[in-house]
């Protein structure tokens, strides 16, 4: 099995242990899940982690105005303004961009259609399992979502290129 494929299997255990069992299903995730990410497919770099963490903050961030201006309502005990369920997904998340998600790194505009599609996606499924709710209906939801993802992924995807030769980044 690719690196690519063990990430997104993980990724999506991940997912669907945070989203089922919330702040519970996090716990699991950050004793099994986060550290197969982190250790499986190859040891990361110092400037992967600080990227995991930056794009990581973002995500938090974003999610956070989503409940400040009422598009959705998390359950779980806030951490940050945010289900700690949902901190532990952002992590998961952001280390895909490095494996599995890796080959939007050089296909920005194909990360754009993705992020708007997939992104307002993830985040109905989660709805559909009572991981949030809203106020709104779906499409409202999902279109007002849908320009925020086609600006982070490519840009998250872009900041996640592997360094250019002479970087001494590690």
């Amino acid at each position: 099995m690719s690196p690519a494929v063990r990430d997104y299997l993980v990724f999506q255990c991940g997912w669907a242990a945070c989203v089922a069992f919330g702040n519970r299903g996090a716990l699991l995730a950050l004793l099994v899940f986060v550290p197969l990410q982190a250790l499986w497919p190859a040891r990361r770099r110092t400037r992967e982690w600080l990227l995991v963490s930056g794009f990581s903050i973002a995500g938090v961030a974003m999610d956070t105005g989503w409940q400040a201006i009422g598009l959705l309502s998390f359950t779980g005990q806030l951490v940050l303004g945010i289900p700690l369920w949902l901190v532990v997904l952002w992590l998961l998340f952001s280390g895909t961009l490095f494996h599995s998600l890796a080959f939007l790194q050089q296909r920005l505009l194909l990360a754009a259609i993705l992020g708007a599609a997939a992104g307002p996606l993830s985040y109905l499924a989660g709805m559909r399992l009572g991981a949030a709710t809203s106020t709104h209906d779906a499409w409202t939801v999902a279109l007002a979502m849908a320009p925020a993802w086609a600006l982070l992924l490519p840009a998250l995807a872009y900041a996640a290129r592997p360094p250019t030769p002479g970087d001494t980044t590690t």
